[in-house]
């Protein structure tokens, strides 16, 4: 005699849902098995992600707004500093706020690119931090923390990043090494670009507002005399802001602002002098989606101040 034939029923409708359930669970655990790399700043961000593709979760701790130089952890900071598989950093050379939590890491959740030994250093000529005053003279000199203007290092971070990857998640190593090879390859064309575009405008002088630039400026052959303040959080003295305007009424064409900072004296010295007022941001707003578009918003901000000022100029001078 058979089992009646409702027996069977529920049963079989009970070990499918039982069967999606775990499906769904293991899905869910795949997911969450993703490296979890948490960058300090969005340009790391950036180079994480083309790295990373879908085989790892990104996230950047600081907000665009806040300065990498001085910033007050919350709590839930500090969980996200302990949940990472990977925290990437530049080091203390900039943001020194993050030395201490990090030091209580394992060496292997921390990847700190400022002492990546691939790195390409600016180099200085005899203009460099010349129209400076004493009480600004903080020499980064070949130590510029802000590496990932120049393209060059933005490929040496991916490829330690993907080797670090790798050792976090071997199953997607493969994949991690290829998305850096090609990220690398697409900043040849994205240097050369950038090279060509700025060329004309090399030998025209400006300022820029903190003095971060010297990776873009040194390997863009760009012509830049002097900065407003040391960091953003620092304000000029009296002494420096009137050597700074000697300096930009001898031979400056333009002067560059930051998004974020009150630089309402400058813009008015700039406009007596009559120079022509750009913006600079290193960073990266909330519609910068990728490195390529921070580096070609750069280089067209360059671009637009000064050779904007190569027919005024001459007027104004």
């Amino acid at each position: 005699m058979g089992l009646p034939r409702l027996g069977f029923v529920f049963p079989l409708a009970f070990i499918c849902r039982t069967l999606m359930a775990l499906l769904l669970c293991s899905l869910a655990s795949t997911a969450a098995a993703k490296p979890k790399v948490l960058a300090s700043i969005k340009p790391l961000a950036l180079i994480a992600q083309e790295v990373a593709g879908s085989h790892a979760a990104i996230d950047t701790l600081l907000p665009v707004t806040a300065s990498a130089h001085d910033y007050p952890l919350k709590m839930s900071d500090h969980r996200r500093l302990r949940d990472a598989d990977l925290v990437l950093w530049v080091g203390a050379e900039l943001e020194s706020f993050l030395a201490r939590p990090l030091a209580s890491l394992p060496a292997q959740q921390v990847l700190t690119t400022y002492g990546l030994s691939d790195l390409f250093w600016p180099e200085l000529d005899n203009h460099d931090h010349a129209h400076t005053s004493r009480d600004n003279q903080h020499q980064h000199a070949s130590g510029d923390p802000h590496i990932w203007l120049d393209p060059r290092n933005a490929a040496v971070i991916a490829r330690a990043l993907a080797e670090r990857l790798t050792q976090i998640a071997p199953e997607s190593g493969a994949q991690f090494t290829l998305n850096a090879e090609r990220f690398s390859q697409s900043l040849v064309e994205l240097d050369a670009q950038l090279l060509k575009q700025l060329a004309p405008v090399k030998p025209l002088g400006f300022a820029v507002y903190h003095e971060g630039y010297s990776h873009f400026v040194s390997h863009y052959g760009l012509h830049q005399l002097a900065y407003v303040t040391f960091t953003p959080e620092r304000r000029p003295g009296a002494k420096h802001l009137q050597e700074l305007r000697d300096v930009l009424a001898k031979e400056g064409r333009c002067v560059f602002l930051e998004p974020y900072h009150n630089s309402r004296s400058l813009e008015e010295m700039a406009h007596s002098l009559g120079l022509n007022i750009g913006m600079l941001d290193p960073v990266g707003n909330e519609q910068v989606s990728s490195y390529h578009m921070l580096m070609e918003q750069l280089g067209q901000s360059f671009l637009r101040c000064l050779a904007d000022s190569t027919d005024s100029g001459a007027a104004n001078h």
